[in-house]
């Protein structure tokens, strides 16, 4: 056995070879009972064209901070809803959807926080401010695409017959590591963010030396906002391939903490391209040796890029974003 990234690449393989693919007809069918279930002026606002020009933007800032095509919770009744949770999990992992609730709670948390600290910005959060939106018509032989999305997640997901395409992806939270109170020691995004602080622990001091690129700005955010930028062209930080076996394993994990927020076979569709190409990432860190203060870190290549931050100064505020630039917002043919 050569490596357990052979031996991963061989079980994917098999399994796309074997035909079992994505089934999009629970997808379809949970956004078209939404659509359904809305009224003629809700359906203006929910239900836009494929071509509109919003389907192409996204935004993880609160409320006031951006303007979003959509209709928010805010505006719909409880059985509307659920159909909006039923389109959720029919394309999230267990542990995605889980985490997409947890971000949404948390932002009730924020909410509750400020209001009672009598801040003036206490409105810009809360379960309710959240946006979805159906861009074109929900059918097996149409392209069409939804997002999901508002303060700490945007979900994007573009439908063709011929698959699915889930990119661009951020999630985030604050705290991520709660650590007092009623629920002190629950840590959302423990992986994304603790498997990167173990690989750059993991490098020795050469191989720190190249993967620096630069200390950690304190209002940092992901940086692959356009997905054009220059930097996704350098061959800055360290090359994946110059890793040892174990190292590049820990890459492998990374990879998986953001992908199997998916619904298994998706994951596993998404997974063959990008672990075949692994030996073209780089991993790059902004921050110091210390991995228990400020810091920032990706994986990136031209095609594809994972980043997590910390925001704000907070060492448990953390944004994160997964890309893959030839897919996202495209239709898959």
């Amino acid at each position: 056995m050569k490596n357990t990234l052979s031996v991963l690449l061989l079980f994917l393989t098999f399994m796309s070879n074997s035909q079992i693919s994505f089934d999009q007809k629970p997808t379809i069918a949970a956004a078209q009972n939404l659509l359904s279930s809305l009224t003629t002026e809700q359906k203006n606002k929910a239900h836009l064209s494929f071509d509109d020009t919003s389907r192409t933007k996204w935004s993880n800032f609160p409320m006031e901070q951006v303007t979003r095509q959509g209709l928010w919770l805010n505006d719909m009744t409880d059985a509307q809803k659920m159909h909006i949770h039923t389109l959720l999990r029919t394309v999230l992992s267990t542990e995605g959807y889980q985490k997409a609730l947890f971000i949404i709670q948390y932002d009730e948390d924020i909410k509750q926080r400020l209001t009672a600290a009598k801040s003036p910005i206490a409105n810009r959060y809360g379960q309710e401010k959240y946006w979805i939106t159906v861009f074109g018509e929900p059918d097996m032989n149409k392209v069409w695409a939804w997002k999901f999305e508002g303060h700490h997640i945007s979900l994007n997901f573009t439908h063709s017959p011929k698959g699915v395409t889930c990119t661009p992806m951020f999630v985030g939270i604050n705290p991520a590591l709660t650590t007092a109170g009623a629920f002190a020691g629950r840590y959302i995004m423990q992986q994304e963010n603790e498997l990167g602080k173990q690989l750059f622990a993991s490098l020795n001091a050469d191989m720190k030396k190249k993967a620096i690129l630069g200390t950690h700005p304190t209002n940092a955010d992901p940086m692959a906002q356009t997905g054009k930028e220059d930097f996704l062209k350098e061959k800055a930080g360290i090359a994946v391939k110059d890793m040892t076996k174990a190292q590049q394993d820990m890459v492998t994990d990374i990879i998986k903490a953001w992908v199997e927020n998916i619904n298994p076979i998706l994951a596993q569709e998404k997974l063959i391209p990008i672990l075949k190409n692994k030996d073209m990432l780089r991993f790059a860190w902004y921050g110091t040796d210390d991995v228990s203060k400020l810091h920032y870190y990706r994986l990136y290549s031209p095609s594809f890029i994972i980043e997590l931050t910390n925001r704000d100064g907070g060492i448990q505020h953390l944004h994160s974003l997964w890309r893959s630039l030839d897919e996202d917002f495209t239709a898959k043919k």
